[in-house]
């Protein structure tokens, strides 16, 4: 197997991928279902409205005023069926020539196969050179579908959506003052905001600077703590732009009177991963 940093990175992509693929199926899943569903409604009623005439006669037609074939009534009766035919048919065109179908059938197939995939990376089962070789190959099946697409699909979603860990520094780990943070995160789009920051006894301290996360979804962040007790949690936080406000407020506030009062937590802020019982290493 390859470097864990390799493996960790590819696996990611892995993850990335099956994620876009969920939100395209759940984005055209209900729009396929919606036009299926009108196309029947429309041609049944299109049907309906073109036997009567047939089934009731003349009986039927007395009833509506269309006995006559140039009456009134008798034109509108024929166009309302007419119009439902249309619109019938425009559903099924519609459906048909955005091949939805088949790109739903398609996608679904790809994410169990690629489910698998990282089940056999995880396990070590497959080296990364085959791996990287199968995923080629299935992502070929699903062109139509991009990481951007799944960006845009992300944009509009809930902090739900986000998912993230912290790899570096590990819980019950002694660290000095100065930490390397590592981690990933996945899930995340425009309007949503990610924040390291100490925490002690449910209130927290906010680190200097938003975290920024690289193409493959991993992020990495230096901070410095000094100010916590011997013993501390390190969280990531993901914040909707109301929160990220008042965390920017809160540090600006900070830098100018020194005053680094503990923050509690906000609404729009949510927890996506925590590292426990960090020890600051005692100076000698």
């Amino acid at each position: 197997m390859s470097n864990p940093e390799t493996y960790n990175s590819f696996l990611k992509r892995i993850k990335n991928r099956r994620r876009s693929i969920k939100l395209f199926v759940k984005n055209l899943q209900p729009k396929g279902a919606r036009l299926t569903n009108f196309n029947i409604i429309c041609s049944a009623i299109a049907t309906i409205l073109t036997a009567a005439p047939v089934i009731g006669g003349k009986t039927l037609l007395d009833v509506f005023g269309a006995s006559n074939s140039n009456s009134l009534n008798w034109r509108i009766f024929f166009a309302v069926a007419s119009v439902f035919s249309l619109m019938s048919t425009i559903a099924a065109n519609v459906y048909k020539s955005h091949d939805m179908a088949s790109r739903l059938a398609k996608a679904q197939t790809c994410d169990a196969k690629l489910e698998g995939l990282e089940a056999l990376l995880e396990a070590q089962q497959i080296d990364l050179k085959n791996a990287a070789t199968q995923y080629t190959q299935l992502i070929s099946d699903i062109s139509f579908i991009s990481d951007e697409s799944g960006r845009m699909l992300t944009t509009h979603s809930s902090l739900d959506w986000v998912s993230g860990e912290i790899s570096y520094p590990e819980s019950n780990q002694i660290i000095d003052n100065s930490i390397n943070c590592l981690g990933w995160v996945e899930g995340h789009g425009t309007g949503v905001h990610l924040w390291l920051a100490t925490e002690i006894s449910g209130h927290i301290w906010p680190k200097e600077g938003e975290l920024y996360v690289n193409g493959d979804g991993s992020w990495n962040k230096k901070i410095i703590e000094e100010g916590a007790g011997d013993t501390f949690s390190l969280s990531l936080f993901v914040a909707n732009k109301k929160a990220n406000k008042k965390i920017r407020n809160w540090l600006d506030k900070a830098d100018q009177t020194g005053d680094y009062s503990e923050l509690r937590r906000l609404p729009g802020l949510r927890r996506i991963a925590r590292v426990d019982n960090l020890h600051r290493k005692k100076l000698s």
